[in-house]
């Protein structure tokens, strides 16, 4: 019987040793799965730069094809869809048409139509779907504004203080009459709501993508998502506290280009993706308020081919904390050339490549030959994060960024910091001169140049229109 009660209790001793060896384990086990965690969630989204490139095991995943998503969401609210749009009446019967096509549920996103005018054909259009049972209301505004950037901003304001500040709620999409969605549009705001309320560096979610186009973006990641500095508009999520804040202060014309000042965004970023999630409709959008200046561009810009279901997807890739470390990693990672091997183009697609730029000519020179947007306001390109746009040439990633960042307090740097203001002036010199000098005057390019101002002045151009300019 001693025996016996002597092997118990060595046997004792050696499972308390081994339950401790395990315990040990099982701690450096979960501390190193905690430590790698991000890394892995942002290796699933092909985030790093990578030997090869990878398909996001999501990319498989899609939803149906018709868009139907009422499973996964429940009738609670999500966000009210503000539609804006004023007399193009076809325009405005296949922007509702997708929309109602593609609501999961009316409860989820209401629909409310803001009419600038009074249109008959767009009221009479308005009218064939509007109903409280459908969730879909209508709201008219009177326009008094001069031109139609003036009547834009105005109508945006008033719609806006309206859905907000009357109507009650706490979130909005807005959207314009010409725009084409995805069948995944609204999944797409359902799933990074939460980003916008969690991150408070956050102040909009958009589903366009400037840089939007085929030969621009990976498709073999149609639900890769970025942070821009840039604010997009075209389809895009803000709250009713950052309308409070944006409302007394917003502006009677160019409300847009009001939103990308630093001293509005305040260090802010947008969400945006790869895909875009919108598109402009050219056949029934016309030329609109630019006069088609912008028409190659969103020509270009196309829907993904396959919807994804983005409530499935683990976004915590996106939060700024998580996302600055990886975007500084796949920066160090990424193989460096000049500007003239990457204007040359000859990169290997199973690689990621940067270059900087230091002022506007360099960066149109690069964004022209590869058809990026490449006007600048407030010195930011559009898409660009701490001073960096990423887009593919030929297949390959590349990272083309401003030479003002650095990398050891990426992240950190002020919007002030990583884009110089002084780019958007030589940006509107260099698109003066293309118009102007390259085939009607021969002289020095320069409108303060006697010669030039004299010859300005006979053919009548406005040169006030043109804003401050400074020569490159």
């Amino acid at each position: 019987m001693a025996k016996w009660r002597r092997l118990l209790s060595i046997y004792r001793i050696r499972t308390t040793t081994l339950f401790t060896v395990f315990c040990l384990l099982a701690v450096v086990y979960l501390k190193t799965g905690h430590d790698s965690k991000i890394e892995e969630n942002f290796r699933q989204y092909g985030l790093a730069v990578q030997p090869e490139p990878r398909i996001p095991d999501y990319a498989a995943n899609p939803v149906s094809k018709n868009g139907s998503v009422k499973e996964e969401l429940k009738d609670e609210f999500v966000a009210a869809v503000l539609v804006i749009c004023a007399n193009r009446h076809q325009a405005v019967k296949n922007h509702l048409g997708q929309l109602i096509k593609y609501r999961p549920n009316p409860k989820n996103f209401p629909i409310i139509i803001s009419q600038d005018g009074s249109a008959v054909l767009v009221r009479n259009a308005i009218k064939e779907v509007a109903s409280e049972e459908r969730y879909i209301f209508n709201q008219t505004h009177t326009p008094k504004g001069k031109n139609n950037y003036q009547k834009i901003a105005e109508h945006y304001k008033w719609a806006l203080d309206t859905v907000f500040f009357e109507h009650g709620y706490s979130h909005v999409i807005i959207t314009e009459e010409d725009l084409d969605i995805a069948p995944d549009f609204f999944l797409y705001f359902a799933a990074t709501k939460k980003l916008l309320m969690a991150d408070k560096s956050l102040w909009c979610i958009s589903a366009w993508n400037d840089n939007g186009g085929s030969q621009l973006i990976d498709r073999k990641r149609p639900g890769l998502l970025w942070r821009t500095d840039f604010f997009p508009g075209l389809g895009w999520m803000l709250s009713r506290e950052t309308w409070r804040e944006l409302s007394p202060g917003f502006p009677d014309i160019f409300w847009d280009d009001w939103m990308r000042r630093p001293d509005v965004k305040k260090e802010r970023a947008c969400i945006r993706p790869e895909v875009s999630r919108t598109s402009h409709n050219m056949q029934v959008a016309g030329k609109g308020s630019s006069k088609g200046l912008y028409k190659k561009y969103l020509e270009a810009i196309t829907l993904p081919v396959e919807p994804i279901n983005f409530l499935n997807l683990d976004l915590n890739y996106l939060k700024k904390e998580n996302y600055d470390l990886w975007m500084k990693r796949n920066l160090e990672e990424a193989k460096p050339i000049s500007r003239e091997e990457l204007i040359a183009g000859k990169l290997d697609p199973q690689n990621a490549y940067r270059s900087t730029f230091s002022n506007a000519r360099h960066y149109t020179d690069v964004a022209m030959k590869y058809s990026v947007m490449y006007d600048l306001r407030s010195g930011m390109p559009r898409t660009a994060y701490q001073g960096i746009v990423t887009f593919l040439v030929n297949g390959a990633r590349v990272y083309f960024h401003s030479d003002l960042i650095q990398l050891d307090q990426f992240g950190n740097q002020t919007h002030t910091q990583v884009y110089n203001p002084d780019w958007e002036h030589q940006g509107r010199y260099l698109e003066f001169a293309r118009q102007y000098c390259v085939t009607k005057w021969k002289g020095k390019c320069d409108p303060a140049d006697p010669e030039m101002a004299a010859w300005i002045q006979k053919r009548r151009i406005k040169l006030q229109n043109w804003g401050k300019m400074i020569l490159i």
